[in-house]
């Protein structure tokens, strides 16, 4: 990681630049088109980033979801444009209720990532470097 995230900032800013920062991964390439990688470790380096960062996103949907019901029940969320209140309690549910999926989603997917990534521990020995390139002058 570049430099420790300053303390307080806004939720909203930080998972902006998480999803930037993903998003300039999977676009990084080398200047002859291939994927910006250059070496095996970088893969399982990416695989035990992606695995740590999954593992968190089952709390921080718990924390979305909580913190849209306590806005509901404390009577500060407002239907957007001329929608009715019953247009938002739906919403609100609808919302809840997906943010629950996300978060079982979000585990299986951390859980999967983490097992790649114990997977990945033998990459950029001498043998597996042998069996993911194939052997040498084949």
């Amino acid at each position: 990681m570049t430099s420790p995230i300053p303390p307080h900032r806004p939720v909203a800013e930080l998972t902006a630049e998480a999803a930037a920062l993903i998003a300039a991964a999977e676009h990084s390439a080398q200047p002859d088109g291939k994927p910006g990688l250059s070496q095996a470790g970088e893969v399982v380096e990416s695989v035990q980033a992606l695995a740590a960062m999954t593992a968190r996103l089952p709390e921080l949907l718990d924390q979305l979801g909580s913190f849209l019901s306590s806005e509901q029940a404390g009577g500060r969320l407002a239907p957007a444009g001329l929608g009715s209140d019953l247009d938002l309690a739906r919403a609100a549910r609808d919302s809840r209720d997906r943010l629950l999926d996300a978060r079982r989603v979000a585990a299986a997917l951390a859980e999967e990532l983490a097992g790649a990534a114990a997977s990945l521990t033998a990459v950029g020995t001498p043998w597996a470097a042998a069996v993911v390139r194939g052997p040498v002058g084949g």
